[in-house]
C-alpha cells in the first residue's frame, strides 16, 4: 500500500512516515500543496493524508483539484482546524475522513486501515496480463 503525506510540518511528516513504514506501508511525503499536487499527479496512491494549512497551495485547494480530476483515492484530512465548520468544509470538499491534530498514532493507523480497506474491497486481488496471472494475496504467479 502506497501513502502520500502532504504536510508542512517536517517533524510530523517524518514521524508519520517512520510509523507507517514500520507498519509496512510505502510512504512518500511532500512539504506543501504544490509538491503534493505533483506527487498525486504522477504517482499512484492508495491513500493521501493531507494537511489544510500549508504554503503555496492549501489542502482544501489541493483536495478540490484532485477531486475535479476524477481522483477517487481516499483522502484523510489531518489538521489543527477543529471547528465544526472546518470539518464540514473538508468533508464537503471531498475528503473521506477528517482527523484533528494532535492525534494518537494508533487512531491514525485505524483510520488508514479503514480507508484502505474500503478502497481495496473494490479491487481484484488477481492481476492478469495475457497468460500471466498474479495473486496479490498469496503472491502466486502462474503462466497459462
Amino acid at each position: 500500500m502506497r501513502i502520500l503525506i502532504v504536510d508542512d510540518d517536517q517533524r510530523l511528516r517524518e514521524v508519520m512516515k517512520k510509523g507507517l513504514c514500520e507498519e509496512s506501508y510505502a510512504v512518500d511525503t511532500a512539504p506543501d500543496g504544490e509538491e503534493g499536487m505533483h506527487y498525486a499527479d504522477t504517482g499512484v496512491y492508495d491513500l493521501i493524508v493531507l494537511d489544510i494549512m500549508m504554503p503555496k497551495m492549501d489542502g482544501i485547494e489541493l483536495l478540490k483539484y484532485l477531486r475535479s480530476k476524477g481522483m477517487t483515492t481516499p483522502i484523510l484530512m489531518l489538521t489543527a482546524k477543529d471547528a465544526v465548520e472546518d470539518v464540514v468544509k473538508g468533508l464537503d470538499s471531498g475528503a473521506d475522513d477528517y482527523l484533528v491534530k494532535p492525534f494518537a498514532f494508533s487512531e491514525l493507523l485505524a483510520r488508514v486501515r479503514a480507508l484502505t480497506r474500503r478502497k481495496s474491497s473494490t479491487k481484484s486481488t488477481v492481476l492478469k496480463a495475457g497468460k500471466l496471472t498474479l495473486n496479490t494475496i498469496s503472491h502466486e504467479v502462474r503462466v497459462g
